[in-house]
C-alpha cells in the first residue's frame, strides 16, 4: 500500500494544516515539469545499423554506470532522471524494437513513441524498459508482456508485501499484475524487479513558500542526494548541544545533519530559501521519531515563515525547503527529515574565518543592516507586528480559558527559546550575493496562545547556560519572548567585541571577565548575577558588573565609531536589562535598529568616524539617545519619509 501520513492531533498546525501542508504520496511525480510534449504518432525514427543485442549490452552497462549512492544508505543507488533520457534515447529504442521478440509489431516507430513520451492517455514505458534491461537474463524481450498486462510508469515503484510470496502491488491499479506475481516469477525476481523500479523513480523534490511539500515515502525509495559530509551525532548533553564541527553549521540538536548534494533534474525550489553557490544542501535527521515533536519544529518554521511580512525579514529566518517521513518497518518507527539550504558556518565560524574585516569600518554598515534585520525575523518569530489569527480546531481549548467543545481563534505568539551565536547561521548565497546572518534552530521553539505565552516554568525548559535571561535562575521566575530579547542582546554584544577585539576575546577573556558561582554554586559565564536585595533579601537579578566595564572599556576602545557606541548603548540599558518586565519589546528594538541603519545609510561618517573624530552633520537623522550630546534645532521639522527619525546637529566637542 501506498504509505499514508499518520493522524494524531486534531489541531491544525503544520501536518494537519491542509492549506499549508500538502501531503506527497507519489514521490513528488505530479510536481515534475515536463519538457517534452507527446510525439505524434506518425513522428519515424531510423535505428541504428547493428546488432540490437549489442545495444542492450550497452545500455545494461550505462545504465550501471549511472547510478548513484544514496547520501543515506551506501546500499540504496538511484539514475537521475536526465542520465535516463539520455540512454534510452528514442533512436535506441527503436533499435531494441527489432530483437526477435518484437518481430510482429508491425508499428515500431508508434511503439516508439508510447514508450518514450506515452500517449493522452497513459504514461511512458521507458523506465519499465530501463528496469527490464537492468535485470538482465533476456527480461527485455518481455517488455510487450508487461505492456499488455496493463503496466507502465505510471504503475512503479511496486511495492512488495510482507508474506512469504512478497506479492508485488500496483499503486496505480491498486491490485498485482499477473505478469510479476505468478507462480512461474520467482520472489528474488521480484525482489530485483523493485529494487531497479526504485533507482529509476527517486522523488522529485519541490517547494515553494506559499505551499509547504512533506513527503510520505516508502522505506526503499531513494533520496536523489550525494553525500558530501555528515555532521556528527548531537546528543541531549549541554556540552554537544548546538556544537559545530569544523565548517559543518549546526541546524539543530537532537539530530544528524547531512551535507548533500540534490541531483538536479530531481529538484526545484522556486520561492523559498536561497542557493549555496555550489549546489549543497543540509539534510536534517531528527533523532526523536514522535511526529508530535517533528510536527512542532515544522509548525514553528513555518509560522515564523508566514510572519515575515518583508523580504528582509524573510532573508534572515531559515526556511524549510521540503520535509520527509520515512517508515522503518524492521524498528516499528518513522524517521523524519528536514531540508535546507546549506550554510558556510555559523556566526562562530564567521567571526574565525572573517578575521580581515576587523577594524574596517565599512563593516559597521553592514552590521547596522543585518542587526536591524534579524530584529525584523525574531518579531516573525514573536509575531510581534500585527495580531496575527491562527484557527487551531476544535481542541483549543486545551490552550484557552475557553468552554470546552467549541472552536476557538486565538492569538498565537511565538518564542526561540536558545538565541546564541551557534544558533545563527551564515550564508554567502547566488543571490544576494552578500553574508547573511539567519536564525535558525527552532528545536526548542514553542507557539503559544495569548493567555499562556508568559507563564513558561523555566525550569520544564532546555536552554544554553551562557546565553540564559535572568528569569531562568529567579525562584519563580516566568520566562517569556523577553527571554529571546536577553540573548540576542548577549550575541550583538559578543559581536562587538569581535570586531574590536578579535575572537579570542570573544571565546576567552570575555567569559574569565564574568566567570563567577552562580546561585547553584556552580562556575558559570552568565551576563547577569543574581543577589539578596532588599530588607527582605528577596533575590534580584543585576547585570554582571563585569559586562558593564567590559561595555564601558569597548565604548572607549579606539576604534569605536559613533554607531557602535549608540549600540553598546542599547545592548546594554535596553536588551540586557535583567528585569524582563522592563526589557525592550522586540517592536521598540525594532525602531532603535532602524534608527541606527538609517543613520549609517544617510551619513557614513556615522559609522567610519570613531568617537574620538569630530562629527558634525547639520541635518542627518539619528536615535534620539542621552549618550550623545545633541541639539535639536526647533526650526527644523521632522521628515516626511521618515516620521521617526530627527534632523539634529551633533556637538562633538565633549564626550
Amino acid at each position: 500500500m501506498t504509505p499514508q501520513p499518520e493522524q494524531h492531533s486534531k489541531e491544525r498546525f503544520g501536518l494537519d494544516n491542509p492549506n499549508r501542508v500538502e501531503h506527497v504520496c507519489d514521490r513528488g511525480e505530479r510536481y515534475i515539469h515536463h519538457t517534452s510534449v507527446y510525439k505524434s504518432q506518425d513522428t519515424l525514427y531510423s535505428p541504428f545499423n547493428c546488432n540490437p543485442e549489442e545495444i542492450v549490452q550497452e545500455i545494461e552497462e550505462e545504465l550501471d554506470a549511472a547510478k548513484v549512492p544514496s547520501a543515506l544508505d551506501v546500499d540504496k543507488e538511484y539514475i537521475p532522471r536526465r542520465m535516463l533520457r539520455k540512454i534510452l534515447t528514442p533512436r535506441r529504442v527503436r533499435t531494441i524494437l527489432n530483437l526477435p521478440s518484437f518481430e510482429t509489431r508491425r508499428d515500431k516507430d508508434e511503439l516508439t513513441t508510447l514508450i518514450c513520451f506515452g500517449s493522452t492517455d497513459s504514461k511512458p514505458s521507458l523506465k519499465l524498459l530501463g528496469v527490464l534491461i537492468g535485470m538482465g537474463h533476456g527480461k527485455v524481450y518481455e517488455l510487450l508482456k508487461f505492456m499488455e498486462d496493463g503496466m507502465d510508469d505510471g504503475c512503479l515503484p511496486l511495492e512488495l508485501g510482507l508474506s512469504n510470496r512478497r506479492e508485488a502491488s500496483c499503486r496505480k491499479h491498486e491490485g498485482n499484475h499477473a505478469i510479476i506475481n505468478s507462480h512461474n516469477v520467482r520472489k528474488e525476481d521480484r525482489d530485483v524487479f523493485t529494487r531497479w523500479a526504485h533507482s529509476l523513480t527517486a522523488p522529485y523534490i519541490s517547494g515553494n513558500k506559499n505551499k509547504h511539500l512533506h513527503y510520505v515515502l516508502h522505506h526503499r525509495d531513494v533520496f536523489p542526494m550525494e553525500l558530501i559530509a555528515k555532521m556528527q551525532k548531537d546528543d541531549t548533553s549541554e556540552s554537544n548541544y548546538g556544537s559545530s564541527i569544523g565548517s559543518i553549521p549546526q541546524y539543530g540538536g537532537f539530530s544528524e545533519v547531512y551535507q548533500v548534494k540534490i541531483e538536479k533534474s530531481h529538484c526545484r525550489f522556486d520561492d523559498v530559501g536561497m542557493r549555496h553557490p555550489d549546489g549543497y544542501y543540509a539534510l536534517k535527521k531528527l533523532n526523536s521519531h514522535s511526529r508530535e515533536n517533528f510536527n512542532l519544529e515544522l509548525s514553528s518554521l513555518l509560522f515564523s515563515m508566514d510572519n515575515a511580512a518583508t523580504r528582509r525579514a524573510r532573508l534572515h529566518l531559515i526556511q524549510v525547503l521540503a520535509t520527509f517521513e520515512v517508515p522503518n518497518p524492521t524498528a516499528s518507527r518513522t524517521n523524519y527529515y528536514l531540508l535546507f539550504d546549506w550554510a558556510e558556518g555559523n556566526l562562530k565560524d564567521f567571526w574565525k574565518r572573517n578575521e580581515k574585516l576587523r577594524g574596517d569600518m565599512s563593516h559597521c554598515a553592514w552590521m547596522s543592516k543585518q542587526f536591524h534585520e534579524i530584529c525584523l525575523a525574531m518579531q516573525c518569530v514573536h509575531n510581534d507586528r500585527d495580531r496575527t489569527l491562527k484557527y487551531i480546531g476544535s481542541d483549543a481549548s486545551k490552550l484557552t480559558r475557553g468552554p470546552p467543545s467549541r472552536n476557538f481563534e486565538v492569538d498565537l505568539y511565538g518564542r526561540h527559546g536558545d538565541i546564541k551565536p551557534d544558533n545563527f547561521l551564515w550564508f554567502h548565497p547566488k543571490r544576494p550575493a552578500r553574508d547573511l546572518i539567519v536564525l535558525s534552530d527552532f528545536g526548542l521553539a514553542r507557539l503559544h496562545t495569548q493567555a499562556s505565552r508568559s507563564n513558561q516554568d523555566p525550569g520544564n525548559i532546555a536552554r544554553t547556560a551562557t546565553y540564559i535571561a535572568p528569569e531562568f535562575d529567579l525562584p519563580g521566575g516566568m520566562i517569556s519572548r523577553a527571554s529571546d530579547i536577553f540573548g540576542l542582546g548577549c550575541v550583538f554584544l559578543e559581536h562587538v567585541t569581535w570586531f574590536l577585539r578579535g575572537f579570542d576575546s570573544v571565546e576567552n577573556e570575555f567569559p574569565a571577565r564574568r566567570n563567577q558561582k552562580d546561585i547553584y554554586g556552580f562556575e558559570a559565564d552568565k551576563f547577569f548575577v543574581i543577589h539578596p536585595d532588599g530588607p527582605e533579601g528577596k533575590q534580584r537579578a543585576f547585570l554582571n558588573p563585569e559586562v558593564r566595564k567590559w561595555i564601558d572599556e569597548l565604548q572607549q576602545h579606539e576604534d569605536c565609531t559613533w554607531y557602535l557606541h549608540q549600540l553598546l548603548e542599547i545592548i546594554q540599558e535596553k536588551m540586557l536589562e535583567p528585569d524582563r518586565n522592563k526589557r525592550v519589546s522586540i517592536s521598540l528594538l525594532i525602531e532603535d535598529m532602524k534608527l541606527l541603519r538609517i543613520t549609517c545609510e544617510r551619513n557614513d561618517s556615522f559609522y567610519l568616524k570613531t568617537t574620538s573624530e569630530p562629527w558634525i552633520q547639520s541635518k542627518a537623522s539619528v536615535p534620539r539617545y542621552y549618550s550623545l550630546p545633541i541639539n535639536i534645532p526647533h526650526q527644523e521639522s521632522i521628515t516626511a519619509d521618515e516620521h521617526d527619525t530627527v534632523p539634529i546637529e551633533i556637538d562633538t566637542g565633549q564626550r
